[in-house]
C-alpha cells in the first residue's frame, strides 16, 4: 500500500494514474491529520507527500521519517529544497514527471528488498551501494576486501556474500587475526601436526582446511604477521598449503573474504604489509563507511536494537522521542554500529517507562565527555546548546572532504574532456563550476540523456543532479 497526499487534486489523479500502471495499491489523502491516522493503523510501503504548498517542513513528515523508518518517504517541492531533503528518501524537482515519481518508488521498494536480503538494516544510499556489490561479486569464487571503520558491520558484509553465494549452505569459518598471538594464529590457520612444537599433543586442523568447500573469511588482515603473509599469498595463488610440521600438501576451495580497517595502501608505503599480497587481497574492494557519513541508517537501527533489547519494556510505537532521535543522527558515533547498539540498550535500561529521551541521551555525552575529553558536549551544557555544538563538529568535519571531492571533480573534468572540448590557450584557468558542468554534459553524452545512470556515475543523488543541470541551464 503507497499513500498520496496531496492538496491539489489533479495533481494527485495524475500520479495515481502513473502509480497504478506499477500495479501499487493506493490510497490518497487531502488532509494531514486523516493521513497521520492511517499511518497509525496500517504502516504503508511508502508515502509521496506534495510538497510544493509548504512553506516549512512539516510535522507529521518529520515524525513519520524518525519514528517509522520503514516507511519510503518521496516528495516534490519547488522550494526550499534542503528543508525537505532530510526528511524523504527521495525529493523530485518540479519538472520530474509523474512517471519518474512511480518509477522512483518502484526502484526504492526493490532497494529495500534488496537491503533485508543482505541482513542490512538501513535506508542510505551509501549502505545501497554496498548491497548492489555485493549481489555483482556473491555468485562468483573472486576473493573480496572489505574495508572500513571499526564496528561498522564489515563482517555483515562476509556473511552477506556468503549467504548468496553458490553453496550458502556450507561453512562460514571467521577468525578475526587482531585477537589472536602470532604463535597461535599459524596454528589457527593451517593447522599442526603431532609433536611440531611443544605442546602440539594431537594433530589439528586449521581453518582454511575447516573452510572447505564453503567461505574464510579473515578480519584485521593488516594485523597479520610478515611471515605469514608469504604462507598466505601461497594459499591465495595456490590454493594449497602445509600444516605447521606437516609434509603432505592440502588443497583448499574456500572461498577467500577479508576485512581491515586500516588503509592497506599505506601500510604497503611503510612496509608493514607486502605489496604483491595487497594487489592479490583487493581484487574487488567494498567499502563500509562510518555510521555518521550515512545518519539515515540510524533510525532503522534504533528502532531494529529497540525491538531485540531485552531490556526495553514500553510497550507504545515510539519508544525514542523526536528530539533525542535528531541529536543520536547528528552524534559523530566513533565505534559505529557496534556503539549505537550498547548506547541504546544503556538507555532503555536507564529510562522512564522505556523512553529513549533527549535529556537521556544528552546526559549520556556529557558523562562520556568526562573520560575522553573529546567528546562535543562538555558537562553542564544546556539542550540546544549540546546541540549547536554537535552541528558545529559535524561541519568541521565536513571541511577535508568538500576539500577532496572539490579535487575529484577538477581532477575528472580535466581528463575526461576530449580535445574538442577543451579550451586551446585557457584549460589551466578552468574555475570549478566549469570543470563540473563540463563533467556532467560528457557523462550525459555517454549514457545517452539517462540521467539516472549519470548521476550514479558522478557519485551524486539524482536529486543533486536535477538541481544542477537547472543552475547551469542544461535541462
Amino acid at each position: 500500500m503507497i499513500y498520496v497526499y496531496g492538496p491539489e487534486k489533479a495533481y494527485c489523479d495524475e500520479l495515481l494514474k502513473a502509480l497504478k500502471k506499477k500495479s501499487f495499491d493506493i490510497q490518497v489523502f487531502t488532509d494531514t491529520q486523516a493521513l497521520g491516522s492511517a499511518i497509525k493503523r496500517e504502516i504503508p510501503q511508502g508515502l509521496f507527500y506534495d510538497l510544493r504548498f509548504e512553506s516549512e517542513s512539516p510535522i507529521i513528515l518529520e515524525r513519520t521519517y524518525l519514528e517509522t523508518p520503514d516507511i519510503i518517504l518521496l516528495g516534490t517541492a519547488e522550494r526550499h529544497l534542503e528543508m525537505f531533503e532530510q526528511y524523504t528518501d527521495q525529493l523530485y524537482l518540479p519538472y520530474a514527471n509523474f512517471q519518474q515519481i512511480a518509477d522512483g518508488f518502484a526502484d526504492h521498494i526493490n532497494d529495500r528488498k534488496m537491503l533485508k536480503s543482505c541482513g542490512f538494516i538501513g535506508r542510505s544510499i551509501e549502505l545501497i551501494g554496498v548491497a548492489r556489490m555485493i549481489e555483482q561479486v556473491a555468485p562468483t569464487d573472486i576473493t573480496v576486501l572489505v574495508s572500513g571503520p571499526s564496528g561498522a558491520g564489515k563482517e555483515k558484509v562476509a556473511q552477506a556474500i556468503h549467504d548468496k553465494s553458490a553453496k550458502p549452505t556450507d561453512k562460514f569459518i571467521s577468525l578475526n587475526i587482531g585477537s589472536l598471538a602470532p604463535g597461535v594464529l599459524e596454528s589457527e590457520l593451517f593447522g599442526h601436526e603431532k609433536g611440531s612444537f611443544t605442546g602440539a599433543v594431537s594433530r589439528r586442523i586449521g581453518h582454511f582446511e575447516q573452510a572447505a568447500g564453503g567461505t574464510m573469511f579473515l578480519d584485521e588482515i593488516g594485523e597479520l604477521p610478515a611471515d605469514l603473509q608469504v604462507k598466505l599469498l601461497r594459499v591465495l595463488e595456490e590454493k594449497s598449503f602445509y600444516r605447521v610440521g606437516g609434509q603432505q600438501k592440502i588443497s583448499t576451495d574456500a572461498r577467500m573474504i577479508f576485512a581491515t580497517n586500516k588503509d592497506l595502501g599505506e601500510e604497503v608505503a611503510i612496509g608493514n604489509f607486502r605489496q604483491d599480497l595487497y594487489y592479490r587481497l583487493n581484487v574487488v574492494n567494498i567499502t563500509v563507511l562510518p555510521l555518521a557519513t550515512r545518519p539515515k541508517d540510524i533510525p532503522p537501527l534504533v528502532k531494529e536494537f529497540i525491538k531485540k533489547s531485552r531490556y526495553g519494556d514500553y510497550a507504545g510505537d515510539h519508544p525514542v522521542e523526536p528530539g533525542a532521535m535528531k541529536m543520536i543522527m547528528k552524534y559523530h558515533w566513533p565505534g559505529n554500529v557496534r556503539e549505537l547498539k550498547n548506547v541504546v540498550e544503556s538507555l532503555l535500561i536507564l529510562s522512564d517507562k522505556g523512553v529513549i529521551t533527549r535529556e537521556s541521551f544528552e546526559k549520556y555525552l556529557q558523562e562520556k565527555s568526562l573520560h575522553d575529553g573529546k567528546l562535543p558536549v562538555p558537562t553542564g551544557r544546556t539542550s540546544e546548546s549540546a546541540e549547536h555544538q554537535l552541528i558545529i563538529q559535524a561541519i568541521l568535519a565536513l571541511k577535508d572532504e568538500i576539500g577532496s571531492l572539490r579535487k575529484y571533480v577538477i581532477d575528472n573534468s580535466q581528463s575526461t574532456l576530449t580535445d574538442s572540448d577543451r579550451l586551446p590557450e585557457q584549460a589551466d584557468n578552468l574555475n570549478m563550476e566549469s570543470n563540473e558542468r563540463n563533467l556532467i554534459v560528457k557523462t550525459l553524452k555517454e549514457v545517452d540523456g539517462n540521467r539516472r545512470r549519470a548521476a550514479r556515475l558522478l557519485g551524486i543523488g539524482e536529486r543533486t543532479l536535477y538541481r544542477k543541470l537547472d543552475k547551469y541551464g542544461l535541462n
